[in-house]
């Protein structure tokens, strides 16, 4: 599970997977109030094309796989965008930087609470006051067939809901408990469930968060400080 796996993995990947979560952007348009938008784990770009689609131009894409961000370059080679390749563990830009931090599918490619944990300490500390974190990702599913690898990976990574797929890689499904304790420091605008084919083809529940970062929960401090 550790970083150099994944890693390899998406790398590997990075022509062949496609992602389905919708992006609401009436839910962006309506609570949204500036316009610096990053899409941490941007992938091949979907979301950037997107939103570049939609009249925004000050956006920017951050993925820690390189062949992930060669992927989309060559997809969108007139991209209204910029790309960014990070270590995995912070994202590289100041404080207080964008309006609205996009993370769809991302929890999924993170199974330890405390890499969650951590990436959403760094979201807080790049949102402006008031900012806007929009998750779209992939929830507990009650089938045999996942109960089935939920039971049996639970010892080895200490969370039920993680998981090793056949290909090497392991991802994670969440509980709904978990995804209010992860955004603690966010006041809920918008929450719904679905049901999204996954990447592999196969169907999964899955649910939209939209919050903004809560007065008092600024990691940097007040502004001036």
């Amino acid at each position: 599970m550790d970083l150099h796996s994944q890693k390899a993995y998406w790398d590997r990947v990075a022509g062949e997977k496609r992602f389905r979560h919708p992006l609401r952007t009436d839910w962006l348009a309506s609570y949204i109030t500036g316009q610096n938008i990053l899409d941490c784990g941007c992938g091949y770009g979907r979301l950037l094309n997107e939103l570049a689609d939609g009249g925004h131009r000050q956006i920017v894409g951050i993925d820690f796989s390189e062949r992930m961000l060669k992927h989309c370059a060559d997809m969108h080679p007139h991209r209204m965008f910029s790309l960014v390749q990070t270590d995995g563990h912070t994202i590289p830009f100041r404080d207080r930087r964008f309006d609205a931090v996009l993370l769809f599918t991302l929890l999924t490619c993170m199974p330890r609470d405390s890499e969650q944990r951590e990436l959403l300490t760094e979201v807080s500390r790049v949102l402006v006051p008031g900012g806007l974190v929009y998750i779209s990702d992939l929830l507990l599913n009650s089938d045999a067939r996942n109960v089935g690898r939920y039971q049996q990976f639970v010892r080895e990574f200490g969370t039920y809901g993680a998981f090793r797929l056949p290909e090497g890689v392991v991802v994670r499904h969440h509980s709904a408990e978990w995804i209010r304790s992860l955004t603690a420091n966010f006041t809920q605008l918008k929450y719904e469930r679905f049901t999204v084919t996954t990447m592999n083809g196969n169907q999964s529940e899955a649910f939209q968060y939209l919050g903004r970062l809560s007065q008092g929960n600024d990691p940097c401090g007040p502004i001036g400080e």
